[in-house]
């Protein structure tokens, strides 16, 4: 009889135990908590602006440095540009000196098109001239002619010279007709084509003139850069004296009318359960109260590729912060919770997934 009592006794703790035991696995099969992806980051701009060099320069000041806030349009560095001032003061003589050659060649084509009456008068007092010239050494070649063929007073050489002074006269008075007969008769169509054409020819070297000083400042512009936004400088890659490649990173300045971000990377095992929008809790290394300081995101942006280092492949994303209690500092890390659903306890101890959780995420894989 007492045999079958203690026997009775420890059938009904066996049960009760396993009562207990069963209704446990049923409380943490019911009790669900936050499902959590561990991930790490790195605090980044919203907004990076790249400020490369636009040619192969040498570094000549550098105006902003990591930390100073800038205004658009603002200089942060400035290249050398000894030789393009140079080109510039050039460029401009150049196109001084075509401006004066195109109006000298349009007053000319005016002149010839106008005929003015001035000219007509100038020609015919020149004519006047050479007539009272050449009659003045008439009187004299005749005087000459009797002193020395006569009277026998002149020599030879006199009488020579009395004649080649009036034959010069002579000759003048011809190209002063000539030249009256000229300007009454206006210019032929061969002057005027040829005026027409050193007029298009000299405007054609004016306007290259004008093309390569406007090339020459407009390097000289490049060569002073500037800040595009409102920012802050986060990043300098480049110090005077150092040599500048075209299209290299001089700095970075990160814009200010964006929040930061947090480039971040998980595990492949863990990658699939991660979703565009799932709230984020921001576990910064500036703290060593780290929890005491947590900051809150979501995922913005899930990059569909793998990188591999190191033996282990991690996936991309980036994190928008929302909320910290102080400003997170560019360039700090940082540890992620990422939140990707709830799952009760029990699963979590069993290693259990979601059906509907990964069903959801090989839709979104899929799509």
């Amino acid at each position: 009889m007492m045999h079958r009592r203690k026997k009775g006794k420890i059938v009904q703790w066996i049960l009760w135990i396993l009562g207990v035991i069963a209704l446990i696995i049923a409380s943490l099969g019911l009790i669900e908590i936050d499902d959590i992806v561990i991930a790490q980051g790195i605090v980044e701009p919203g907004e990076k602006i790249y400020i490369d060099s636009p040619m192969s320069r040498v570094v000549h000041r550098i105006y902003a440095e990591p930390g100073d806030t800038v205004r658009a349009n603002q200089p942060v560095a400035k290249l050398y540009e000894g030789d393009l001032r140079a080109a510039v003061a050039a460029a401009k003589k150049e196109v001084q000196r075509e401006r004066a050659n195109l109006a000298a060649a349009q007053a000319q084509l005016a002149l010839l098109k106008e005929n003015p009456e001035e000219e007509r008068k100038i020609a015919e007092s020149r004519v006047e001239q050479a007539r009272i010239s050449m009659t003045a050494r008439n009187q004299e070649l005749k005087r000459a002619t009797q002193l020395f063929k006569g009277e026998r007073l002149w020599s030879q050489e006199d009488f020579e010279r009395a004649q080649t002074s009036y034959d010069l006269s002579y000759a003048n008075l011809q190209v002063a007709i000539e030249s009256l007969n000229l300007v009454k008769r206006g210019p032929s169509p061969a002057e005027i084509q040829n005026a027409e054409a050193t007029e298009q020819q000299t405007q054609a070297a004016l306007e290259k003139a004008q093309q390569h000083l406007e090339a020459t400042q407009e390097a000289l512009e490049l060569a002073t850069l500037r800040s595009p936004v409102d920012g802050i400088v986060v990043r300098q890659d480049l110090h005077p004296g150092m040599q500048a490649t075209q299209g290299g990173i001089v700095m970075i300045v990160a814009g200010l009318n964006e929040g930061k971000v947090i480039g971040a990377w998980m595990p492949e095992t863990n990658a699939w359960k991660a979703q565009v929008g799932h709230p984020v809790e921001i576990l910064s290394n500036l703290f060593t109260d780290r929890e005491g300081f947590l900051g809150q995101g979501e995922i913005s942006e899930i990059y569909g590729y793998a990188l591999h280092e190191g033996g282990v492949k991690t996936f991309g994303l980036e994190v928008a912060v929302k909320k910290t209690p102080i400003p997170l500092s560019y360039g700090s890390t940082a540890d992620l919770r990422v939140i990707v659903g709830r799952r009760s306890i029990l699963k979590m101890l069993l290693g259990l997934e979601n059906l509907e959780a990964v069903l959801s995420s090989a839709g979104d894989i899929l799509q």
